[in-house]
């Protein structure tokens, strides 16, 4: 992955109408209704499938709980295992066995009773294995047989929909939400509702900056960690910011980028001396705008005003996919972050003479942001650089 600076001052015009936040976007309201009207029977469709995988899902659960069991030697399970499931019967057998060649074992201190229960335990592992994977086919058979759901189901993954699109709707179709659009209240929340598109716009919601821990690798295998992400809804628009180190091999970047990287160290005073891989703090944008709202042209994440953004990030709008992209920080800039300066994403319009001119503005919190970053950057100072020598050893290579 390419990680590209964006440094830029861009000076918008002040807006000539209201911001975003006091008016109803032009083309807001016939989004929003389409958006709703799509996901009644996008939601129908998901609950199907969703009915058909809860079986396998279960079960998935239920071998987790065995392997864990295994694992831990406990015997306690033994009485819950189903004797007719041929892979549970295998497993009982399996601890009454394992059982037996312990206590033989205690009695005895012969090598070959532990040799013997080792060979036994890997295959008693592999029986669960093979089960998980069947299951894990089965899924994914279901889930290629359903289509493009999956894909469709992402507009509608925590949306707001607006209540009198979804009853008209359900008039002709049933679905999920239909059930809960008809009442005067959702107690349960499963789905969440507004009587019209002002409201949704209207609709905002601002998480923390989150606390960073230190980097580690996951299950799959993945560089996990050293992180602080801010979360921001406005109506159905989300927007995350991602602070973190944007690591990269020095052998899959050119050397003018490996030089920017270098270069933004060396002002901040920090060292790193890993020879495969270099870094650079940075942030990691993602907005759910595949729409324009209001005819503008392109997004820009900045700190200050719209009279005097300071440019971290911009997008071309109406791309019609979720905008995401890394962008590394100039030195001025991550001395704002740690400060607790708010960013801000702006949409902007450009005229035929040039001219900047800011449509509306979307707000991210400062709650915990100067702390969060602050503690981060100490750690990619320091112990970072320790840690990943452990887990990227030097000439490790992927």
């Amino acid at each position: 992955m390419r990680v590209f600076t964006i440094a830029a001052i861009i000076t918008l015009a002040s807006p000539q109408f209201a911001t975003a936040q006091d008016m109803l976007l032009s083309s807001f309201d016939a989004i929003e209704r389409a958006r709703t009207a799509a996901c009644v029977p996008i939601l129908a469709r998901m609950d199907a499938l969703n009915t058909e995988l809860m079986p396998l899902g279960l079960r998935a659960e239920r071998l987790r709980q065995i392997g864990e069991a295994m694992a831990l030697e406990d015997r306690m399970i033994m009485d819950e295992l189903d004797q007719s499931d041929e892979t549970e019967k295998a497993i009982h057998d399996w601890f009454v066995a394992d059982g037996r060649l312990a206590q033989a074992y205690v009695d005895t201190e012969n090598q070959d009773m532990q040799r013997q229960r080792t060979i036994a335990r890997e295959g008693a592992k592999g029986t669960v294995q093979i089960a998980a994977t069947a299951i894990q086919t089965q899924a994914q058979e279901l889930i290629d047989a359903s289509g493009d759901v999956a894909t469709a189901a992402g507009p509608c993954d925590g949306a707001i929909l607006i209540r009198s699109v979804v009853i008209e709707a359900c008039a002709t179709q049933d679905s999920p939400v239909c059930a809960p659009a008809a009442a005067a209240v959702d107690p349960d929340g499963v789905y969440r509702f507004v009587d019209t598109a002002e409201d949704l716009w209207d609709v905002q919601e601002l998480r923390p900056w989150t606390t960073p821990g230190p980097l580690s690798v996951a299950p799959t295998g993945i560089l996990t960690g050293a992180r602080s992400v801010a979360f921001a809804r406005h109506g159905n628009i989300v927007i995350s910011i991602e602070f973190a180190p944007a690591l990269q091999r020095r052998n899959g970047m050119t050397p003018e980028e490996v030089g920017q990287f270098q270069e933004v160290l060396d002002s901040i005073g920090f060292e790193f001396d890993h020879p495969d891989l270099i870094y650079a703090p940075s942030l990691v944008v993602r907005a759910t705008l595949p729409d324009k709202l209001a005819g503008e042209d392109l997004y820009v994440l900045h700190f200050g005003t719209a009279d005097d953004a300071d440019v971290v990030w911009s997008a071309p709008a109406g791309t019609g996919d979720v905008l995401e992209a890394p962008a590394v920080l100039q030195p001025h800039q991550i001395v704002r972050i740690q400060n607790g300066e708010a960013l801000n994403l702006t949409a902007i319009t450009t005229d035929e003479a040039g001219k900047n001119e800011a449509v509306f503005t979307l707000d991210v919190t400062t709650v915990n942001q100067a702390t969060a970053t602050r503690e981060l950057l100490g750690y990619m100072a320091g112990q970072m650089v320790e840690d990943l020598k452990v887990l990227l050893p030097p000439g490790g290579g992927n």
